[in-house]
This record gives C-alpha cells, sequence and structure tokens, in this order.
C-alpha cells in the first residue's frame, strides 16, 4: 500500500497519569519516510511537537473537544503550509468526495488558507475536482503508484 496512517492513542494511558512517550517515540521510530503518526491526545503537547520538529517532523493538531486532541506528524520539506491528511483509500464512492469537503466545509482554518488538506484515493477523483474549483480551492495531484493518487488541496 506504501504509505499509510499509523494511529496511536494515549488519552487511556495519560487519564492514569502515565508516561506514553517512549510508546511514542518507538511508533515514531518504526515510521517509513511517507507515513503519517495520527495520535490522540487529551491535550496539545507542546514539548512533543518541539522534539519531534527537531527530528525533521511537521505536525498539525485538531482539536475535537475539551480534553480530546488528534495530531498529525509526518515528514515534508517542500511545503510552509501545514497538512491534515485523509486516507480514503478502500472506500466506495462518493464516500471519498464526502470525507473531503466535508472537512474542507467543516472547518475554517482551511478556508482560510491556514492549512492543506492531503487526500491519498485509489484513483484521480474526478468529481471532486469540479467542487474545489467552484469552492476557490487549488490542487495537485500526483499518482505515486500502489494504487494512491495523493491530492493536495490548499487556498
Amino acid at each position: 500500500m506504501g504509505r499509510k496512517i499509523v494511529e496511536l492513542d494515549v488519552r487511556e494511558i495519560l487519564r492514569r497519569k502515565e508516561e506514553p512517550f517512549q510508546g511514542i517515540m518507538q511508533t515514531v521510530n518504526a515510521l517509513d519516510p511517507q507515513d503519517v503518526l495520527e495520535l490522540r491526545a487529551t491535550f496539545e503537547p507542546a514539548p512533543l511537537l518541539r522534539v519531534l520538529g527537531k527530528q525533521g517532523l511537521r505536525s498539525i493538531v485538531n482539536r475535537n473537544g475539551e480534553d480530546d486532541f488528534t495530531l498529525q506528524f509526518y515528514r515534508d520539506e517542500a511545503s510552509a503550509l501545514p497538512y491534515w491528511h485523509l486516507d480514503n483509500r478502500g472506500l466506495e464512492p462518493p464516500q471519498p468526495m464526502v470525507r473531503a469537503l466535508g472537512l474542507l466545509d467543516g472547518v475554517d482554518a482551511y478556508g482560510h488558507g491556514e492549512r492543506g488538506l492531503e487526500i491519498w484515493n485509489e484513483r484521480v477523483p474526478a468529481l471532486l475536482l469540479p467542487e474545489l474549483e467552484e469552492r476557490g480551492y487549488q490542487y495537485e495531484f500526483e499518482d505515486v503508484g500502489h494504487q494512491t493518487v495523493v491530492i493536495r488541496i490548499h487556498r
């Protein structure tokens, strides 16, 4: 499959007042260069953002609730804009388009140009592209093999 999103939920560890750092670092060290670590936590861990930033990982944070945060860590030296990653492979149409537009329409940071969205589809999303243009988004796509087309969407 090539690239993947590796999920790690440390919320229960944090609620027990235990330290998840070692497990997080083991997961980070096992990532392939094009993988994304998606970490669930009870707060935005600024020290972890700095530590992983020094290791060359970019980060982006979604606040889901009062004590529920989803963070993504990934390697990207080319873009100054942070990107959220969404893996749509294996989903039946129109779910990939619905998921992408739901994020773009539901989170102001995309519309304001503060973040981008990178989606991984099995093919070029022909029906999504005109919807993006109509909403004023720019996009680039690349077939990276392994039945994966990467689409980067931004303002």
